[in-house]
């Protein structure tokens, strides 16, 4: 979620920013090649997630939405249309608690509604 927040607010450089990240935090091997993989892949597909994102909310844009919540939507996106291997109720679970713990106050409930939208709507798309 960092990667993307700072990304979005300062325009910073993600792969500098994935370093940094990697460097200064505890990740076990498996921790760390996923975390590259999620960053990686969200970053590639970024153009379509937002595209998905944007056809789900209803009355705002992406570009309404805060920085936090839609750095964290933008990852739990990824995870529910290219990252399979996570359930996607684990994927919406972890969005939400990282809203509950970053968000504004009605961040874990808008987020959960997003990407409960986007699930359904990916999963009968298959």
């Amino acid at each position: 979620m960092e990667v993307f927040y700072r990304y979005d607010i300062g325009n910073e450089d993600i792969p500098k920013t994935s370093k940094e990240i990697l460097s200064n935090r505890k990740f076990s091997e498996a921790g760390k090649e996923f975390f590259q993989r999620l960053v990686d892949t969200t970053f590639t597909n970024l153009n379509n997630i937002d595209a998905v994102i944007e056809t789900t909310l209803q009355h705002w844009t992406l570009a309404r939405l805060a920085g936090i919540d839609r750095a964290i939507i933008r990852i739990a996106v990824c995870e529910l249309m290219y990252l399979t291997d996570v359930p996607p109720k684990v994927v919406i679970n972890e969005a939400v608690e990282i809203a509950k713990k970053f968000g504004a106050e009605e961040s874990p409930r808008f987020i959960n509604g997003v990407l409960d939208a986007i699930y359904k709507k990916t999963a009968n798309s298959k």
